[in-house]
Order: structure tokens, then C-alpha cells, then sequence
């Protein structure tokens, strides 16, 4: 029996995406052959490459990349469809499978052609997310600049905002205190019918490397910012 509801982990990039798929998976949710170490992910990005890839061509068909988002939602061929079909075979029979890629948010039209995906967010103070995206980016030695990083951050999440309006979807905020992070980890496994022990285990503080203070939010995230605190705490 195909299970036609993945759960689809959504955010921007350096949100805490990878923490929040490694967590789930430990939980009992299957993600595929994913990425277990990276530079910036020392317990990797939990995505799976070959589908992050369909994302990334569909991307490129469209004059878009991850760091300068499509305005709008991305028009599928029939040849990433017919990918993607063959990419979630190994998910046919699965009781709970799901997928982590930021970029998905913008390519939810060939998911829903093919699924009835279900979403879990996780979001980050948009000051931690530039100073993160900035300092791997000098890393990389593709620098970036503050105010990009920061149109980046608002333009990813105000299309999970707009793509999660009016669906039973759970938000995690990635930087707070461990107890609280648990605590919404918990429900979520709870909802999705995930082993909460398991998936706490793989949580860790020193996946969280930047922090900054709410008071010091950019006045044009404000009203993103507001409308992710409204959804977390719901």
C-alpha cells in the first residue's frame, strides 16, 4: 500500500532543519539515504540528495538558486514529476516517511500532484540565521551580505507562512531553551505517531551555534517574525 501522506519538513535554511529531520527520524520517521555529516552539519543535513536535486534543477529551470528563491511556486515538467515517482518508490509500504529540504517549500506543486504531504516548521531568530548563513558563506569563500542574508530569511518563510495557512501544522522554534524545544518536539511525534524518547535523544545544544535577543529583530522581519510566534505558540 503507497502511504500518500509525507511528512514534509519545512523552514529556511540554517533553521534548524536538520536538527528537527534527525530528531524525527530517530523517532521512527523514515527519510531515505540521507546526508549524515557535513562541514556545517556535524550530524549531516539529513536530506536526500537525489530528491534535494530534483529541487535544486527545478530551481535552475526557473533562474532561481537556494540562496535567490523563486517569487512564485515552481512549475514541474513531467520529467522531475516522473523523478520524483521513481525517487519515493522505496517509501511504498512505509508507515511514516517523510522529507527535509528547504527548498521544498517553493516546489510543493509536483508533491501535491503526486501525495496529500502533511508539514512540520521549524524557524530561527532571523539575526542568528545571518550570522550563520554569513559566516559559512566567508567558509565557503562566496560572501554574502547581511541584508541578503536577511531577504533570504524572509523570503523563505514568508512562503512557509503562505503555504501552511489554514492546515493543522505544528511550528518548532529552534532556538529556545532545551526543555522548551523538547517539550514541542514531543507533541509533534505525538501528532505524527513518532517514539518521543528516541527522537529527544537526538537532540543536542551544540547543534545551535548562533543566538540573539528578540528585541533586536530587523523591523522588515517583524511582521514574519510575529505572524512565526503567533503559529508557535497556538
Amino acid at each position: 500500500m503507497i502511504n500518500r501522506h509525507p511528512l514534509l519538513i519545512v523552514g529556511m535554511h540554517r533553521s534548524g532543519t536538520s536538527c528537527l529531520a534527525g530528531c524525527l527520524e530517530s523517532g521512527g520517521l523514515t527519510l531515505g539515504d540521507v546526508n549524515e555529516y557535513a562541514n556545517f552539519n556535524k550530524r549531516g543535513t539529513r536530506e536526500h540528495e537525489a530528491i534535494r536535486d530534483i529541487h535544486d534543477s527545478l530551481f535552475e529551470s526557473a533562474g532561481a538558486s537556494w540562496d535567490h528563491p523563486p517569487i512564485s511556486q515552481i512549475s514541474w515538467t513531467m520529467d522531475h514529476v516522473d523523478q520524483l515517482k521513481d525517487q519515493t518508490k522505496a517509501f511504498d509500504n512505509v508507515a511514516h516517511w517523510g522529507l527535509k529540504d528547504p527548498r521544498s517549500i517553493f516546489c510543493l506543486n509536483g508533491w501535491k500532484a503526486l501525495f496529500e504531504p502533511r508539514y512540520v516548521v521549524t524557524y530561527r531568530h532571523p539575526l542568528a540565521v545571518r550570522d550563520s548563513l554569513v559566516t559559512r558563506a566567508e567558509v565557503w569563500k562566496q560572501p554574502m551580505s547581511s541584508d541578503h542574508a536577511l531577504e533570504i530569511w524572509v523570503a523563505y518563510n514568508k512562503e512557509v507562512l503562505r503555504q501552511t495557512e489554514g492546515t493543522p501544522t505544528p511550528y518548532i522554534r529552534y532556538d529556545v531553551a532545551p526543555d522548551a524545544y523538547k517539550n514541542r518536539l514531543a507533541k509533534i511525534c505525538r501528532l505524527f505517531g513518532l517514539d518521543i524518547e528516541k527522537a529527544c535523544e537526538f537532540y543536542s545544544t551544540s547543534l545551535t551555534n548562533f543566538t540573539a535577543n528578540d528585541e533586536d529583530i530587523p523591523e522588515h522581519c517583524r511582521p514574519v517574525w510575529d505572524e512565526l510566534e503567533a503559529r508557535f505558540v497556538s
